[in-house]
């Protein structure tokens, strides 16, 4: 599987790119599998298929922190990106990788649960209300958030973990449909230095094992400004 690792790309320019592999896997018939995006977004709420603009109740103090606002295609409903959250986009032929969107879905959220351990963090997937929650404490809060749709066979959108990320534009709107719902962040649950490239090294270790597949680094150039994916006009 081709793993791209671009850094911080705006999330127009992401979407846009996921679109275009989308679309290259439905066009395929050499039987290749797809690609793992692995980046972090500058400050933008979306909002899934069941996500409203009610929901953002903090819409001007968005605004005024540069968030930009996108009505995706993915299930539930809003949440939020910034710098210092990963942000995982498996785009794969799933008949090509032998595996089902559910499986995928709980192997993405299980090795990232996996790699959390690694720092004494645990935290388990609940199907319910898809994520990764953390346990063993008084108060259960989300660390990830996953969600993925799948057109054609293949696959897009992922899941976002909390590494070292404000958590306070999480405030500011309804996260994922769910009130007072309390988040939290690596950083603030280990003592350990929490380095993004590391957490991602690590997570890609787990993730392969999963897939039985090797991550081949690619260079792929990112879709020029014309056709990046249009915000919202909010």
């Amino acid at each position: 599987m081709k793993l791209l690792r671009p850094g911080l790309v705006p999330y127009g320019q992401a979407l846009a790119w996921q679109l275009e592999l989308r679309r290259r896997l439905q066009q395929d018939s050499a039987g290749a599998v797809g690609t793992l995006i692995c980046l972090q977004h500058p400050p933008v709420v979306t909002l899934g298929k069941r996500g409203r603009l009610d929901d953002i109740f903090g819409l001007e103090a968005l605004r005024e922190r540069g968030t930009e606002f996108f009505k995706i295609d993915r299930g539930g409903e809003a949440t939020y990106h910034g710098p210092g959250q990963l942000v995982i986009y498996p785009i794969v032929k799933l008949d090509n990788l032998g595996i089902g969107v559910v499986d995928l879905i709980r192997g993405l959220a299980g090795c990232l649960s996996e790699t959390l351990a690694e720092f004494d963090v645990q935290a388990a997937y609940d199907p319910d209300h898809p994520g990764l929650w953390t346990v063993g404490e008084p108060l259960r809060r989300k660390i990830a958030s996953v969600g993925m749709r799948v057109s054609g066979g293949v696959s897009t959108h992922g899941a976002a973990i909390n590494l070292t990320n404000d958590l306070s534009p999480f405030a500011l709107f309804v996260p994922c449909g769910m009130p007072d719902s309390p988040m939290a962040r690596l950083a603030d649950c280990t003592d350990d230095a929490v380095d993004i490239d590391d957490f991602t090294d690590r997570f890609l270790e787990h993730f392969s094992e999963f897939l039985e597949l090797e991550f081949e680094p690619h260079e792929m150039k990112p879709p020029p400004r014309e056709e990046w994916a249009a915000p919202m006009p909010v």
